[in-house]
């Protein structure tokens, strides 16, 4: 199992929606999340592929293939964080290029949902450890639900580290 790094201050967090992508309505809490990854020090990149939701898609799945695959291949990035779920993730599988990803340096993708799709597909075929985890959208800095409050505490640990929930 190949684990990537631990996502401390400074870490690079990738925001795409390769799935459901976010309607206007919802932007303002999507500001809020990105601005508390922010305020923890995190330094977010956000794709394109992100403020739009047009049947349950944020784009065609060429472009969302495309984007994730840029993301996936950056070793600046260090996790990908899709906002939430949604149905239409294994669209994607077969866009992806394996042989050009598994010599990128793995990153977590985080969340569940839909996410899982393309969690089994990076751990069976690549290694990669994955976070079946919350969503960025329930991210929300005044959050006290405690499973979803601590997931940066497991994701900060190194090898060997641990923590409590």
């Amino acid at each position: 199992m190949l684990y990537p790094s631990p996502l401390i201050a400074g870490s690079t967090i990738a925001i795409t929606a390769f799935s459901s992508g976010v309607p206007s309505d919802c932007h303002p809490r999507l500001d809020i999340v990105i601005a508390g990854l922010k305020q923890r020090g995190f330094d977010v990149i956000e794709g394109s592929c992100l403020r739009e939701n047009y049947q349950h898609l944020s784009a065609d799945k060429i472009t969302r293939s495309q984007e994730l695959m840029t993301m996936l291949c950056d070793d600046n990035i260090d996790a990908i964080m899709p906002p939430w779920g949604g149905e239409l993730a294994m669209d994607l599988l077969p866009l992806l290029d394996y042989e050009r990803l598994a010599l990128a340096k793995p990153k977590w993708l985080i969340g569940f949902s839909d996410i899982s799709t393309l969690q089994v597909a990076l751990t069976t075929k690549l290694g990669w450890a994955s976070a079946h985890a919350t969503n960025l959208m329930q991210l929300h800095p005044q959050e006290t639900e405690s499973l979803t409050t601590q997931l940066f505490d497991c994701l900060s640990c190194g090898q060997g580290q641990s923590f409590e929930q």
